[in-house]
């Protein structure tokens, strides 16, 4: 092997097979983007995802978000401060951007960020320009960093923070410069709060580099002075980060701890369970290291390619072998640190792939400076290309490229039929927040292992007494646990036949909304692959007024103040969106009651009689009786407002009536708003969009 400078003709071709590479790259990443699909890990994306959407729903940019998705309190699922998450919502108000498309955009905007810093990076292995962007077209032919350069985890974000924490640190501890120290603890702080199992990664070259200079010092014999300034601006580099991430474990551990199921996320079980960090045996089972060697093959390339590329490498360019040992040392270590991470999770490979490729990189530039004829060189330098590519098209791309919305027919009934504050259960799924996120519902989802915990399920129920629960969905096994869904069913009166079912999930809806939902179905082709199941007529819902708990109000009856305290409708109760508001659904015998508030004056109630009704060929509505009636304690009742709608006659019924009727409240008052037929009941399809009393 010897020396020798690039030829123009060489630099033209790296350089080109860099833009080649960077177009690819983009192409790859951006194809299939609008679909709403999220594609790689879903479970973990749709986590992320729900923080999104509540942080936006909720205007809560507080590092104490909600994640609710293993019940109360829905402060629980603390795992990183979400700086990523304000970037999507931010970029997503900024542009009207739906959120996946946000996410994809600043997740590979971040990739693209981190491409400079390791261009930085490869100067200090004595790179050339060229030779460093043909480097990096390693990286951005890579399929992990094709596939999820787009997805909405905050991977990318982590790695441009820590790519640039690495630069700063290298330039601080060459420089001693206070700008760089500066840049250094701002990358390594973001770092160490949006995920910092990555940074854990990256600081072992960071270390590495900081035993160098310390080296350094020794050998050149400058004293202990100058090895103690070189030991405080490398703890200057990471102290301030470290700090931030003990903050932050400090704060959200003990309410991690405190909560029913989402002990499990505190710091210590992470490092037992989730990553595998003190679990010895699990560094060196065969097992998890066959499924390592399957997870290269899905994230880079084939383990056999790596293997003979390192050990060729090492044999044939000595010159790089301690640097190749180095990077490669970072890409094994972090296996070993964290087994069961990056066993079971590919997207981990984001953190430490491209030290790998950075090896590669460097034995790559030993096979260019070699005696190999050209063409040699160039056939062999298109290996780990072709291979990187080929690995992508043939696994990640199939999933990329699935036309889909995400989601299921039956989340999209639980958000389209029930009331958008309810809650549902979800049995079955563990914690994967798939279903409350295209549910749109916050949910208290059963970690799997805990569907038969007696003293964890009652504290679960017991804590949503105050929500509106409107559907139970089990999944899987769950779907027979019989016992399960008797518990659930009693604690809040759902209903104990699948009141509709998919291939893949059992629904099991509220008793309040049993009726209205089946109508919809059955009226409705929009939702595939449902079957409603027949009532048996012993199982026939009663028919009578129901009592209201606070949540129950507080979920459906948003628009009705005060809250009502019980309600009939005749075919259940639903929504519907009328003249752009959301009216409750009131056919004709319905009822609400509601306390009147005291030294109440003026009753403002917004009601009519939906268009379809009167403006339908053939039979129509013959009208809508809309009354209140105020009930005292003692029994006796008086009538406060009552008027006939018949727009089929009277074209000033036509639409949303705003009536504005006085009142004098009376001690005891409770109000009745009805909906009776004028003469019979059919088409009799009324509607209330606001009831106020004050």
């Amino acid at each position: 092997m010897f020396d020798r400078t690039p030829s123009q003709r060489e630099n033209i071709c790296l350089i080109g097979i860099f833009c080649a590479a960077l177009v690819a790259h983009f192409y790859f990443a951006t194809s299939n983007w609008s679909a709403g699909f999220m594609p790689g890990h879903e479970f973990r994306q749709s986590q992320t995802a729900i923080v999104s959407y509540y942080i936006d729903k909720q205007n809560n940019f507080s590092p104490l978000y909600e994640t609710p998705i293993l019940g109360k309190p829905w402060v629980s699922v603390l795992m990183e401060v979400p700086l990523y998450e304000w970037s999507v919502v931010g970029l997503s108000r900024a542009t009207g951007l739906p959120h996946f498309m946000a996410a994809r955009t600043v997740s590979l905007t971040c990739f693209y960020l981190a491409l400079p810093a390791f261009f930085l990076l490869f100067a200090r292995l004595g790179m050339t320009r060229s030779r460093r962007l043909f480097s990096l077209a390693l990286i951005l032919t890579c399929p992990v960093y094709i596939f999820y350069s787009r997805a909405f985890l905050m991977e990318s974000m982590e790695l441009m923070c820590c790519a640039w924490f690495l630069v700063g640190f290298v330039r601080t501890m060459d420089e001693r410069s206070w700008s760089w120290l500066a840049a250094t603890i701002v990358a390594g702080t973001g770092a160490a709060l949006i995920k910092s199992i990555t940074l854990a990664v990256w600081l072992m070259p960071a270390a590495g580099y900081g035993a160098w200079c310390l080296w350094c010092d020794w050998r050149q014999r400058r004293g202990w002075r100058v090895a103690l300034q070189t030991v405080l601006w490398g703890l200057g580099c990471v102290v301030v980060a470290l700090g931030a991430l003990h903050w932050w474990i400090a704060l959200t551990d003990p309410i991690k701890a405190a909560h029913a199921s989402a002990w499990i996320f505190t710091s210590k079980n992470l490092s037992v369970g989730n990553w595998g960090l003190l679990n010895f045996n699990a560094r060196f089972s065969p097992k998890t290291w066959s499924i390592l060697l399957a997870r290269w093959q899905e994230a880079l390339m084939s383990p056999w390619l790596i293997g003979v590329g390192l050990v060729a490498g090492l044999v044939a360019f000595p010159r790089y072998r301690w640097p190749v040992l180095g990077l490669a040392a970072v890409f094994f270590l972090a296996q070993l640190m964290f087994p069961f991470a990056y066993a079971y999770q590919d997207y981990y490979y984001y953190a430490c792939a491209v030290f790998l490729l950075a090896a590669f990189a460097l034995i790559l530039q030993g096979l260019l400076d070699s005696r190999l004829p050209r063409w040699t060189c160039w056939l062999i330098l298109a290996v780990p290309f072709v291979a990187q590519i080929h690995n992508y098209w043939q696994g990640y791309r199939q999933s990329q490229m699935v036309i889909s919305n995400g989601g299921f027919s039956f989340t999209s009934i639980i958000r389209d039929l029930t009331p958008k504050d309810s809650v549902i259960i979800v049995g079955g799924a563990d914690w994967a927040a798939i279903i409350p996120l295209y549910a749109e519902r916050k949910a208290l989802m059963i970690r799997n292992g805990l569907e038969y915990d007696e003293a964890y399920l009652n504290r679960a129920f017991k804590e949503l007494a105050d929500e509106d629960v409107s559907a139970l969905v089990l999944v899987g096994d769950m779907r027979r646990n019989r016992l399960f869904l008797e518990r659930a069913a009693a604690k809040f009166r759902l209903d104990t036949i699948p009141t509709f079912s998919h291939p893949g999930a059992d629904i099991y809806c509220s008793r309040h909304y049993i009726d209205r939902i089946q109508l919809d179905l059955k009226a409705s082709r929009k939702y595939g692959e449902i079957t409603v199941s027949p009532r048996p007529p012993e199982e026939k819902l009663p028919n009578s007024a129901f009592e209201i708990s606070a949540g129950f109000a507080r979920s459906f009856f948003s628009n009705v103040t005060p809250a009502p305290c019980r309600a009939y409708f005749t075919f259940g109760l639903g929504h519907q969106g009328v003249e752009g508001e959301e009216a409750l659904v009131a056919h004709s015998n319905s009822d609400l009651w509601l306390p009147a508030p005291t030294g109440a004056t003026q009753i403002k109630w917004n009601f009519g009689i939906t268009a379809e009704a009167y403006e339908r060929e053939g039979d129509k509505t013959d009208g809508v009786e809309f009354l209140v009636t105020a009930e005292m304690p003692s029994g006796e009742q008086r009538e406060i407002f009552r008027r006939v709608l018949d727009p089929v006659n009277e074209p000033n019924d036509c639409g949303t009536q705003k009536e504005v009727i006085p009142y004098q409240s009376m001690a005891g008052d409770v109000l009745r708003f009805s909906t009776r037929p004028n003469l019979n009941s059919n088409f009799d399809w009324a509607y209330w969009t606001r009831i106020e009393v004050k």
